[in-house]
């Protein structure tokens, strides 16, 4: 597979499938998937951001001070975050029954919320933002006492809740679960991935060996395999949320038929990290 050739073509059937729906007025009752969208967004300028990256950076304070550098460990924190995106993607907007969608969606909605609820505000205009999103949070919590979803969770689960924690007890992990992403193959990643988020030694250690830019260019390129995966899984997710926005990838075979080599599923990576639940 060439990764780097394929993850600019994916990333334009991205564009493509995302642009389809731009500008389309959700209907009455639907308009929370417009959230959707714009986690679109987001997941696509992580991957463009990420390839970008990869081509190096050069800078100069004077003649005599000249950096030139491939920035691996940052390639490495935008594609954890694009990842993370695509789990929160498809975790929330897709799902069979779609009241369980927008069930998932109040959750991740009413988490941001006391998140944000939680920071100083020391502005008129921050004052006033928390106070009208602490009217939105008991309309959230409201919603979501009454919802019947809620009502056959455990006690645990409720207790996750009002602490504002959307995410399932195990986190992506668990969320990953719910994909086609072979379990062990994204805990590998997501772990090494991480490490760079963290600043974890073995990070340290990539940094201080990679001297050269051939062998920082080798250790971003390295990560365009996972681009590549994660876009394909992410373009089947949206067209399942957006089935009209198929018709654009039966418009580009050429496209489709490369997201269809790199949409990887468990079982095709059985024989490399063992069965899969």
């Amino acid at each position: 597979m060439s990764s780097d050739a394929d993850l600019l073509k994916l990333m334009n059937l991205c564009v493509l499938l995302i642009e389809s729906k731009n500008g389309e007025q959700f209907l009455p009752g639907c308009e929370w998937k417009n959230d959707a969208q714009v986690l679109s967004v987001k997941f696509f300028r992580h991957i463009a951001t990420a390839q970008q990256i990869s081509a190096g950076i050069s800078f100069e304070f004077s003649m005599e001070q000249v950096f030139s550098y491939v920035d691996h460990s940052s390639v490495a924190v935008v594609v954890r975050a694009a990842i993370e995106t695509y789990l929160t993607f498809n975790y929330i907007f897709v799902n069979q029954d779609e009241s369980f969608s927008m069930y998932r969606h109040k959750l991740w909605c009413l988490a941001g919320l006391m998140d944000r609820s939680k920071l100083l505000a020391n502005t008129p205009e921050s004052k006033d933002t928390l106070s009208r999103e602490a009217e939105c949070i008991k309309e959230l919590y409201s919603d979501i006492f009454r919802n019947p979803h809620y009502k056959i969770i455990n006690r645990n689960e409720r207790k996750e809740i009002a602490r504002g924690n959307w995410k399932p007890k195990g986190g992506w992990h668990t969320i990953n679960d719910k994909t086609d992403i072979h379990q062990r193959y994204f805990s590998d990643i997501y772990n090494h991935l991480s490490g760079h988020s963290h600043a974890s030694f073995i990070s340290a250690l990539q940094i201080r060996d990679a001297r050269s830019i051939e062998q920082q260019v080798t250790l971003a390129e390295g990560m365009h395999p996972i681009l590549c995966m994660v876009i394909a899984h992410f373009l089947f997710s949206y067209v399942k949320l957006f089935p009209d926005a198929k018709a654009v990838m039966v418009s580009n075979p050429e496209l489709t038929e490369i997201a269809e080599k790199w949409h990887i599923l468990k079982e095709d990576m059985a024989k490399f990290y063992g069965a899969y639940e």
